[in-house]
């Protein structure tokens, strides 16, 4: 919500739990909170038990448009509540977990797959050390999210698959070690200094090895000479002093590898795309009746030749039971916490399902001679199994019309009606329900009497839609040219309906696409006089048309998209809808005609996207500009002559009309004091959105209660029962007050000197006019006018000096032309 008042929001979920298919998962160190990104771009914090490890929702995150990709930490303090995420986008942002706002966002050009957080040497806090999409590694501040400097490559630069950094223990500097796509491994040591004003920084060292597309790098954190290189159909273990390869595992039959780490010099844990870990140990030698690691570099068979009974050996599996089908990969993540100065090592796994599971790797860490242990996980939990342990049940803004025996109706789409304080909301069985918006909150979120009725609350039920409503528009809200009684609907039955809201009456129904509507928009409002009372919808078909309220017929429909719309922008001054597709193309309609002007491809098609961002958006649909109301567009005469070329009668006399305008404009704004600013609008104390975490899921609506707006409308309406004596009595006001209240205008106090002057220069007027008359009167014809304007000017100067003396004891500003008007007037009615 824009602006600086208090804003408390309050969620209505309903019955269902949301969607949360997930795509990326974290736990904190202290192993107190869980975060889990989905695929539909939401971010869900859960509040977790370090001793039992049981879970619990407590907010949802709403910030990102694609799948969050990855989850990091954003400080090397404990206590410090802060995370970093990335989506596939390239948005990210640094959240805050106790309260949930976003305390920095940026979009970079830039896709991440991987974040490291490592603390570099000669730094305060943590870098953020990314790779993903693109031929270098960049190290970004997580609270500022500044890309502080770059890892460049010099030998076969390519996008880099998989990093890791260290810190070696007999040296002083960090160590990059990296893998690109075409299995070039790369070094880089970074000494603390670096910074974006620093010279490309190349790696020193690089070579090339058999390993394509790799998924993961790990280096062995207790000998740091092994490195765990994981691709999608085997795992290798590398010397990482010449990169020769020590032993390698296969993925199981059906299954592909997703990423491993070290649990010891002799044991690696590697899970795979079915959401299952495999745990082996590594392959030994017996020398001198002790068993000793083959890949233990110290000794001295270490780069001696694989034999059969080398390869390494499974010894158990974290796995689910039930072996369920995922839709998609799961994520999968090992966490090394520590609690109590007690190190635990858990492996989280966050599936298509919504399901978090957690097995504790230490128990099935101990290899059993000549077994194969399977393990399950010792939690299990997800929004859905939250929503059945609450008691009571999350509630829904309309789940007073729900009956216990009879299937409940799924909400598709809302829209909440500020100035009728109704809520409008669809439903998937095609009707449509019209509320008071205060009735349905009380009854949801407040106990008392009127929670016994046994009767549905007033309200309308529209039918009309023969299926799911999937969108509603109310044009009045967006502009007042709109009639105040019209609502809109969109349906999956391919029809736009038009209601009378005040009615329920269906006046019209538009039956002019081939798939279901997705959305209704309102076009600008310097648009032609008849697209103005027109509404632009877009269907499922790849179909947009402007369809008049007032004809009650389609007057456009453009149908020739050959990809889904994801875009639709305006040039109304050229009378061009400009429609965009998700594979890059832009259509270029003609509104007044329907006629397909050019089809753009390209970067000539970004740029006119781009033109048509002049006149900027507001936050209700319709167009408006910057400052005054033309300073957001180009210059009238670039339009005219445009218009011109293009033969455009609309366009020509759009922009004649806003020159002239401008000039206008320019002409009362030279005037325009402070006073002329506008008031400060009263906010609305309640606001009513729908919300959804996926297209599949039913409705919940996030009620947004400003303080502020509610204080003063609490106000408001017990001052107005109350009498002035009764507020005078109570010392809100004061007789004083009630007397300035009754002046129409501010005090100034050179009001009466301003007056005197001009009743002056009357009197100066009225001298030289005697003159004239004098000189022409040459047969005294206009002695008796003389005589009846002498008269007059008495009249006035008494008039002038009785104002006088009401300025100065009221002090009220009155202009030259209003004081000669009223005194005038008052003398000419005694007379």
């Amino acid at each position: 919500m824009p602006g600086t008042n208090l804003i408390v929001p309050v969620v209505l979920w309903g019955k269902y739990a949301p969607t949360h298919c997930i795509s990326s998962v974290y736990l904190s160190r202290d192993q107190k909170t869980l975060v889990t990104g989905c695929y539909d771009g939401q971010i869900c914090i859960w509040q977790v038990d370090p001793e039992t490890l049981k879970m619990t929702p407590r907010c949802l995150l709403v910030g990102h448009t694609a799948p969050v990709t990855c989850l990091s930490r954003a400080s090397i303090i404990q206590d410090n509540n802060f995370i970093v995420s990335s989506s596939e986008a390239g948005e990210m942002c640094t959240w805050d977990l106790v309260d949930g706002k976003c305390r920095e966002s940026v979009k970079l050009s830039q896709v991440h797959t991987n974040i490291q957080a490592y603390h570099m040497c000669n730094s305060e806090d943590l870098r953020l050390f990314c790779n993903g999409y693109y031929a270098e590694i960049l190290i970004m501040d997580p609270f500022s999210l500044e890309i502080l400097f770059s890892l460049s490559s010099k030998m076969n630069p390519d996008w880099i698959s998989a990093l890791h950094v260290l810190r070696p223990s007999s040296r002083k500097d960090d160590v990059v070690l990296a893998i690109s796509i075409t299995g070039t491994v790369k070094v880089w040591s970074l000494l603390g200094h670096e910074n974006k004003q620093s010279e490309p920084i190349y790696e020193n060292e690089s070579k090339q090895i058999r390993c394509l597309n790799a998924l993961s790098l790990n280096c062995c954190a207790y000998n740091q000479r092994t490195v765990l290189i994981v691709c999608a159909k085997y795992c290798q273990i590398y010397d990482a002093g010449d990169f020769s390869v020590l032993c390698s595992i296969q993925a199981p039959y059906g299954e592909r590898w997703m990423s491993g780490d070290f649990l010891a010099p002799d044991r690696v844990l590697v899970w795979s795309t079915e959401g299952k870990g495999y745990l082996y140990k590594l392959p030994a030698n017996k020398l001198r009746g002790k068993a000793i690691s083959s890949s233990v570099p110290d000794h001295k068979g270490f780069h001696g030749p694989t034999v059969d009974h080398d390869s390494p050996v499974l010894f158990s599996i974290l796995a689910h039971p039930d072996n369920k089908l995922l839709s998609c990969p799961p994520a999968m993540r090992f966490v090394l916490t520590s609690v109590g100065g007690k190190q635990r090592r858990l492996l989280l796994r966050g599936d298509s399902a919504g399901v978090v599971s957690l097995w504790n790797v230490d128990d099935a860490a101990q290899p059993q001679p000549g077994n194969v242990s399977s393990h399950a996980p010792i939690v299990l939990t997800s929004l859905e199994m939250a929503w059945a342990e609450m008691n009571p049940s999350p509630v829904g803004i309309l789940d007073q019309f729900s009956h216990p025996d009879e299937p409940e109706i799924k909400l598709t789409a809302s829209i909440y009606l500020l100035a009728a304080n109704r809520l409008v909301v669809g439903r998937a069985d095609g009707s449509l329900v019209v509320v008071a918006a205060t009735g349905a909150v009380r009854l949801q979120l407040l106990h008392g009497a009127h929670q016994q009725l046994d009767d549905w609350p007033p309200h309308q039920l529209l039918l009309g839609h023969n299926g799911r409503v999937n969108c509603l528009l109310y044009p009045h809200h967006v502009h007042p040219r709109y009639d105040r009684s019209h609502l809109v609907s969109g349906g999956i039955d391919f029809a736009v309906c038009l209601w009378d809201l005040f009615s329920g009456a269906l006046l019209h129904r538009f039956c002019v696409h081939a798939g279901e509507i997705t959305q209704l928009i309102v076009p600008p409002q310097n648009c032609s006089p008849r697209i103005q009372k027109c509404i632009c919808s877009v269907a499922s078909d790849h179909s947009v048309t402007l369809l008049s309220l007032s004809e009650r017929k389609c007057v456009t429909l453009a149908s020739r998209h050959l990809f889904p719309v994801v875009t639709i922008k305006w040039r109304p001054a050229d009378d061009f809808m400009v429609v965009g597709c998700s594979d890059g193309t832009v259509y270029v309609w003609q509104m007044e005609t329907g006629h397909l002007d050019r089809v753009l491809h390209g970067m000539i098609a970004e740029e006119v996207l781009a033109a048509c961002d002049e006149t900027l958006t507001d936050e209700l649909g319709g167009a408006m500009t910057s400052g005054t109301d033309l300073q957001g567009l180009a210059n009238p005469a670039v339009h005219f002559f445009r218009g011109l070329r293009h033969r455009n009668l609309t366009a020509m006399r759009a922009a004649t009309q806003r020159g002239l305008a401008a000039l206008a404009a320019a002409d009362r704004g030279a005037g325009a004091g402070p006073l002329a600013e506008p008031a400060r609008a009263r906010r609305a104390p309640l606001t009513v959105q729908g919300f959804r975490s996926n297209p599949a899921d039913p409705e919940s609506h996030i009620l947004f209660f400003d303080i502020e707006g509610l204080i003063v409308e609490l106000l408001s309406e017990e001052y107005s029962a109350m009498s002035p004596a009764s507020l005078e009595a109570a010392g809100l006001i004061t007789s004083e007050y009630m007397k300035v209240a009754a002046l129409t205008q501010s005090a100034s106090p050179d009001a009466a000197k301003r007056i005197s002057d001009f009743f002056g220069r009357v009197k100066d007027k009225a001298g030289d006019m005697e003159r004239l008359l004098k000189e022409k009167d040459k047969h005294g014809i206009l002695a008796k006018m003389k005589e009846g304007a002498e008269t007059m000017q008495t009249k006035l100067q008494a008039k002038a000096d009785q104002l006088k003396g009401h300025v100065d004891n009221k002090g009220i500003v009155i202009s030259e032309e209003s004081a000669f008007r009223i005194a005038g007037s008052f003398t000419f009615n005694n007379n």
